[in-house]
């Protein structure tokens, strides 16, 4: 059944980095993943035609093994269609003890070893009558800085070949194409200008905010900055063959005064309680004098 308006929405986030929640800085006073699972699980109420993705490094910087168990429990619990494995979680040697627990499929395509991390190259996913064909890259420059052992464990195909077989193999059996990619803003704009037919690019690793995205070559690209505290909205509107008339993109702000999901502070109490690490910029807004 299509959806009665002919609307199709993609909420997105990308390089949450561990961020369960925020600092509570006076320069940015902004939730994370407490906030983000309340906002999303309204939105679906409120638009069941909605596709939520995420772009990857949804691990921390840094490996901090307890810390990536919670996360992964954190994501289990949102509701993803897809989800891209960044840098940050492609570097765990670990990876696939997660992936076994994710419920949602984790994706890269162009990873040739793929299959022993229990990764997939991409998912169709049927939505308010539409089919969104997603496909998620990662570019081999986000190892750059990488010791050697971890450059050459990682083994990565053309990440713009990978798009383009994609779109040349679904593009006549799906009404929405979305490329999630792992690589920064100013190549998703190279992407976006050397491909046809790729109609949405949710894009990470540059940590870049798009209020409203921008369009190369007919492609809406987007990203939703960093440490969770965006997500980002695209609404998509169709004619009455299911021909893309329309995208808009922009940027929800997970702010303080949000509800917080007691699932994830459950998490986030389990962290404290566990390493005795206490937000005290937290306490402070939670007991103001």
């Amino acid at each position: 059944m299509v959806a009665e308006d002919n609307t199709l929405y993609i909420l997105h986030t990308n390089n949450t980095n561990g961020a369960l929640e925020n600092c509570y800085c006076p320069d940015h006073p902004y939730g994370a993943i407490e906030k983000r699972s309340v906002f999303i699980n309204t939105f679906i109420k409120e638009n069941p035609n909605t596709i939520i993705v995420d772009a990857g490094d949804f691990f921390s910087v840094t490996k901090r093994p307890f810390l990536d168990s919670l996360i992964i429990d954190a994501y289990i619990s949102l509701p993803y269609d897809a989800v891209l494995a960044g840098d940050q979680e492609l570097s765990r040697e670990n990876l696939s003890q997660y992936t076994k627990k994710l419920n949602h499929p984790l994706l890269v395509a162009n990873l040739t070893d793929h299959n022993e991390l229990g990764l997939k190259r991409n998912v169709i996913i049927k939505r308010g009558g539409y089919r969104v064909g997603i496909i998620g890259i990662v570019h081999p420059s986000v190892f750059r800085f990488y010791p050697k052992e971890i450059k050459e464990r990682i083994d990565l195909e053309n990440s713009e070949e990978t798009i383009r077989t994609f779109i040349n193999d679904f593009s006549d059996s799906v009404d929405v194409i979305i490329a999630l990619t792992h690589q920064g803003h100013d190549k998703d704009i190279l992407l976006a200008e050397s491909i046809s037919g790729l109609d949405i690019i949710v894009g990470s690793h540059s940590q870049t905010k798009l209020d409203s995205g921008d369009v190369v070559n007919e492609s809406l690209i987007v990203q939703a900055g960093k440490e969770g505290y965006y997500v980002g909205i695209i609404k998509i509107q169709f004619d009455d063959d299911k021909k893309i008339i329309s995208k808009l993109a922009k940027i929800k702000t997970m702010t303080l005064d949000m509800l917080d999901d007691p699932y994830i502070m459950k998490l986030i109490n389990s962290y404290e309680q566990e390493t005795g690490h206490i937000n005290r910029n937290k306490l402070k807004h939670q007991n103001p004098k």
